[in-house]
Parts: C-alpha cells; structure tokens; sequence
C-alpha cells in the first residue's frame, strides 16, 4: 500500500475558478512525515545493485557513500566508473538526481597520501578530490589514522570550553560543574564512534591527551606547565586514552573477535550478552500490562533473583490452594541481580505455560525494573522479549514491595537465596554489559593506580607525596591549592626551574624557595599565619579546612607582593 504512493501521483492547483491538474513522477514525495519511509523504498533498489567484487555502497538517509577496492589507480577508477554508470543507470529510472557539485573521492592508501591519486567523473562531470570527508560525524583522512577527527574535536571541544571559562569567571560555574559538564556532554564528543577510529598510536594519545589537558586545566586553574599526570590526579579525571581503549575492548566483544586485549592484557572471560533483534510486526506485540493490587486467585505464583557471596540465584513459589511448590535456578556468577529477576519470571511463565495452560495466574514480583523494562516498546533485551512472547491472557503480573511480610514474596526471597549455594548452574547466560564495563573501569583504575604509583615515573612526584592514591571523586577546583599542592606557583622555585627569572625569597631562611618555604618557614608571611606548624605537613595542612583557607591566602599574599617578597639576581 505505501509503494503505491510512487505512482499514479497527480499535484493540483487551483487559482480563482480556474484548476490544473499535471502527472508527477519525479522525485520522491516531500513535505510529509512518511517522506523519509518513501525515500528508502526508493533508494532501497539502490543498495540491491549487483556491484563489482570489492564494491560496497551504503546509504544514510539521502547521502550514498560508494567504497571500491583495487591495487593500483586504473582499477580503482575502472571499478568506480562502473559502479557509478550503474548508479547514474537507476537515478535515471527512479527520476531523482545526485547533487554533482556535493560529490566527491578520497583514496585511501595503505602508505596515506597519494601522490598521484585517481581521477574520476560522474556523468560526464570531474569529481572533486579531497583530502578529509566527514561520513556521519567522523572525520576520515587518507591514512585513516584518526588524527583528522582528533583535530576536529580538539576545535569543537576548544570553543565550548572557551565558553565555560567565560562562565566560570564571570558568572562563579565552579570547576566541579565544569567536570560534570565534561562527563555529561564534552565525554561523549570526544569518544564517539572511538571504535572506528582509535587505534592507540603514539600521535593519538598525545592528541587525545592534549585535548583532555585543555579540559583538566579548565578545572582545577592549574598552571601550564603542571604535567597531565598530576592533573588527572588533582582533578579526578581518568585518563581518556584508556577510556578509548575500554571502548574499543568492548565493541570488539559485541562483536565477538576471537582475541580481545585490554591494557597489554587479553580479556578471557564468559560470552557477553549479546541481543539478537527479531523483527516483529508492530500489531503482534504484546504489550505487557501489571499493577499493585493482590488479588485472591486460586494459583499464584511469586518470583524473586538474589545475588549472595559472589552467586547469583532465581526462584518461583507456587501457591495453589494449601498446594506450595518451590522451583530454584542458579545462574552464573557473574550474572546480574536483574537477569536472575527476569530469569524467574521467564521460568515461572514457561512452568505455567507447561503444567496449567488454560488456568489463570497472578505472578508477583518486587522487581520494579523487571516490569519496567517488559512496558518498553523496543526492550533490546532477549530474556525480556522471551517473556513476552511466552506471556497469554491467563497471565497477570503485579508488583510487590519487598520484604513487608507477604508471605509468599518471602517464601521466593528465601528460595532465591538458597539457590545461590547449588552445586551446578542451571542457567547459562551472557555476561552483562554493565558488569562488563564495571570490571573494565576497574582494570582502568588499577592500571591508572600502578602507573602513578610507579617509581620510575618522574612526573607529578610533588603531588605524589600529597595524593598517594588516585581517586575519581577528588576535585580540585580551587586554583591557589592546586598551586600548593603542584608546587607550581610564582615562587623563585618555580621562576629559576623554568627560566623565567633568577630570584630568591628576601628573607633569605631557605634556599629551596618553594611552596613549602612559604607555608611553614618564610618570615615575610609569620602573620598570615595562626594554626600552620612547621612540625606539620602538607598534606595535613591540606586537609584541614582552616587551615587549608590560612594557606591560600599565603600564597594569594605572595601573588600579589611580588616585588617586596621576591629578590632578582645579579
């Protein structure tokens, strides 16, 4: 019924008393909310062409992108000239036209850029050549290495930032809002579709970093010359080129490579949970209705999933009359609390299904989620879309609030926890997603934890001795403690380290003239001080709030009497 739209199509007019009526059959129908559903039956014929071996064509929305592969130029124009005629063959028939002047190639060479790339035409008309092309929101450059969409991102991240800075000083946005902001929006732009184009080389993690660095730096009010190592300490911020490493171990999971390594290490572990999609048409699904009342009926049945010492168990108990029955399943132990509720309601539905088909049933739950994610038009979840396919008229589902006395609630809860301790699995499911990412952030964090704690690293060892450990709660925002705590500061330390000026402190106690001289010993500063103690140290300076407040104003003194405190060298 919707192909016929395609044809027999007539546009009216009318003006006054006079009407004209013209055949239409160019194009594809605009100006409606089926014209996107109409344009893909139309360039459905398209992506059916019977191309060449090695020539792909895809299609999003109303771009077509056209993939050739050959040795040398002459094949490739060969290649890409005949898909194209064939291209040019079915426009012609469907009546549309390609944009000639939007067209354009790039080559991808094994060795990056061509230095005598391959001409082609379209119809008669040259192809633009270019060097980047941006094929939906990534950035591809003839290496493919990345290092375009890396560029890309450092400029869309830099104007935003731009922005917050603006913000933070003109209208007080705090630097801990500044990294909620990264992690809500900024982190998603910088890891998009990372799979496609992370690849962990030397040139991108240092992009990567460099791009992370801008954020860091916005955050805590550090100086420049603060190493990104001690940064990601003082601000909490996992390192991005192992978030993109994460990334990458998982698609390759999903997509079931048979050797997946994260961190130098390869990831042997159970099968993830993978959805296999099963097209159903819109009027045969169930859609799935339940309630919180307790109704009296002749057989009930309660379901419950716990997770005990490490092991996961599922259980339904069966009331029918005096009649009460228990059915216990232990799953994996890596499976999760949610897969075990759905896993005894699926078990529960099938007993059901099986041994009293024709009577109905009231199954109680206390899983909110569980009932939740069965209302959902597109679940993406096989366990909740076998549910309902196995789920009849005779079926009732109600919720129950947990562990408020309903006995047969508790009669499933102690069953589900007994089934934790089983000798066999009865149930085998896919690892979890969330338990996947939740055991790479820890593998992230370990490895994040070795490498600051790392002897032969020479960065950030300042900071080290205040933050031994790293800690993604930790949030410096405060840019005169993260002066302190970097020793990174307009001190003569800091001014004679990096050239900028031989000075020394005026009242001549210490030689080393860093932060630490001006916390607990320079005398020019004796009356900012009440409760600092040369017998205490930085970190227990730090910690402690009134103190912490004596010693920002210790270094805001020696900001701003600059001249009376620091001595300049002959």
């Amino acid at each position: 019924m919707v192909a016929s739209f395609l044809s027999g199509r007539r546009v009216s007019m009318n003006y006054g008393s006079i009407s004209v009526t013209r055949s239409y059959t160019i194009g594809c129908p605009q100006e409606s909310n089926s014209g996107p559903l109409l344009w893909l039956i139309i360039a459905n014929d398209a992506l059916k062409l019977q191309f060449a071996n090695d020539t792909k064509i895809l299609a999003y929305a109303d771009d077509f992108y056209l993939f050739a592969a050959a040795t040398g130029k002459h094949k490739v124009r060969e290649k890409v000239h005949q898909a194209l005629e064939m291209l040019q063959r079915w426009s012609e028939g469907a009546k549309v036209e390609f944009a000639h002047d939007k067209t354009q190639l790039i080559p991808f060479g094994k060795k990056g850029k061509h230095r005598h790339p391959p001409y082609c035409s379209f119809a008669g008309k040259p192809i633009k050549l270019t060097r980047q092309m941006k094929i939906l929101g990534v950035i591809l450059n003839e290496g493919l290495n990345g290092l375009a969409h890396l560029d890309h991102i450092r400029g869309k991240i830099t104007k935003i930032l731009n922005r917050l800075t603006i913000a933070r000083g003109r209208r007080g946005l705090s630097g801990k809002v500044l990294k909620v902001l990264y992690h809500r929006a900024l982190y998603r732009i910088l890891l998009y579709v990372a799979p496609a184009w992370w690849a962990g080389t030397c040139r991108q993690r240092d992009r990567m970093s460099s791009i992370q660095r801008q954020v860091m730096l916005a955050i805590t009010g550090a100086f420049r010359t603060t190493s990104t190592a001690a940064l990601h300490v003082i601000s909490g911020m996992i390192p991005s080129t192992l978030v993109c490493e994460m990334e990458v171990a998982i698609s390759q999971l999903k997509h079931q490579h048979a050797h997946v390594s994260f961190l130098g290490e390869e990831i042997i572990g159970p099968i993830l949970e993978v959805y296999h999609h099963t097209w159903t048409h819109p009027s045969a699904r169930t859609r799935v209705q339940w309630d919180a009342d307790h109704p009296s009926i002749s057989l009930s049945i309660y379901t419950d999933g716990s997770k005990l010492d490490g092991r996961v168990g599922a259980a339904f108990h069966v009331v029918e009359g005096t009649f009460t029955v228990d059915f216990q399943f232990r799953l994996e132990d890596y499976n999760s609390v949610f897969q075990a509720e759905l896993s005894a309601l699926c078990q529960a539905l099938q007993w059901k299904l099986i041994n009293r088909p024709h009577q109905h049933c009231d199954i109680f739950t206390d899983s909110m989620s569980a009932l939740k994610a069965l209302q959902k038009h597109q679940p993406r979840n096989n366990l909740v879309e076998e549910i309902k396919a196995i789920q009849d008229g005779f079926v009732s589902l109600h919720w129950v609030k947990a562990h408020i006395g309903v006995e047969g609630n508790e009669s499933a809860d102690k069953a589900a926890k007994e089934a934790t301790i089983r000798a066999n699995v009865d149930l085998h499911l896919g690892l979890p997603i969330r338990s996947l990412k939740t055991d790479l952030k820890r593998r992230i964090l370990d490895h994040w934890s070795r490498t600051w704690e790392d002897n032969e690293n020479t960065k950030g060892r300042f900071p080290y001795g205040i933050f031994p450990r790293v800690s993604t709660s930790r949030c410096l925002d405060n840019r005169l403690l993260t002066q302190a705590i970097s020793n990174h500061g307009r001190f003569p330390s800091y001014f004679r380290r990096f050239n900028i000026k031989d000075c020394t402190c005026r009242c001549g106690e210490d030689t080393s003239d860093d932060i630490l001289h001006y916390i607990f010993h320079c005398q020019l500063v004796a009356h900012l001080r009440s409760r600092i103690r040369p017998t205490l140290t930085l970190p227990q300076v730090i910690s402690d709030k009134r103190m912490a407040k004596e010693l920002c104003s210790i270094i805001q003194f020696v900001n701003d009497h600059e001249e009376d405190i620091l001595q300049l060298e002959d």
